[in-house]
């Protein structure tokens, strides 16, 4: 697992190194700390991206995990991705970053390239549900080694700030980022209470969210999983499913769900 020298700096445990944030928050969480929980590494060796891709965590970035204990129906619990994505946004728009946006589902990107990305793993224990948000933001561009020709380039936060000296420290960043996901989480969860049995899963942030959403308006192709391009259209926005919406070039608009294929600009 590495070397698990521990601090803790602003609420958040911080650890040197560890294989994944979210991994050692899951079991903490089994273990029953509680919601709000955060952990940081300086590194990560095995830190990982959706559909198992790796994701490269050398000491610099920013490697945080966070605990949330929803007590919601599973039907609207795919709407927590979308949460965390407004949430780091927000955190990172405090800071000054410019032209920060959502590519669906939740990879945070600037003018750039890819500046950061978000992974949701859900557990259970006794009945209850356990949500570990891991959230990985470049701080510096970091060379990688890219697994689709399609892939975005890697940016990092000095690319999205007009003034470098600006820069805030992994600590500030850390905690500032967990304070506005809460805070996303918890302004979500009342809206979700409020449509009772009406409730989807974006319900309360769909236009947040749509704001954020990078590429609307724009052609796009649509791709499976391996890559293959499906379709191509103008990407209108999301609806409150976190279904995708593609205008195709008959006039058809088409709903797409992101387990399934991904968005590229044309």
């Amino acid at each position: 697992m590495g070397d698990l020298r521990v601090s803790e700096l602003n609420g958040i445990e911080v650890l040197d190194e560890v294989g994944s944030t979210n991994e050692e928050l899951m079991k903490r969480a089994r273990a029953g700390v509680p919601h709000g929980t955060a952990l940081r590494a300086r590194r990560q060796a095995a830190g990982r991206g959706r559909r198992s891709h790796a994701w490269s965590s050398p000491e610099g970035g920013l490697y945080l995990s966070l605990l949330v204990k929803p007590s919601l129906v599973d039907r609207v619990l795919p709407g927590i991705p979308v949460v965390c994505g407004i949430g780091v946004a927000g955190a990172l728009e405090t800071f000054g970053c410019e032209g920060i946006k959502l590519k669906w589902p939740n990879d945070v990107i600037c003018a750039r390239g890819k500046l950061g990305g978000i992974l949701v793993e859900l557990g259970r224990q006794s009945g209850e549900v356990l949500v570990v948000c891991g959230i990985g933001i470049n701080v510096e561009a970091v060379s990688a080694q890219q697994t689709s020709p399609n892939a975005l380039p890697v940016a990092g936060l000095a690319d999205c700030l007009p003034d470098v000296s600006t820069l805030p420290s992994l600590d500030e960043l850390a905690a500032r980022v967990r304070a506005s996901v809460l805070e996303a989480m918890d302004a979500w969860t009342n809206a979700i209470e409020a449509a009772g049995d009406d409730a989807a899963p974006l319900i309360g942030i769909v236009d947040t969210y749509n704001e954020l959403l990078a590429y609307r308006g724009e052609r796009v192709n649509v791709s499976a999983i391996d890559g293959e391009v499906l379709e191509h259209g103008v990407l209108h926005g999301v609806d409150v499913w976190g279904r995708a919406l593609v205008e195709l070039p008959g006039g058809e608009v088409a709903f797409y769900d992101s387990s399934q294929v991904s968005l590229r600009p044309m």
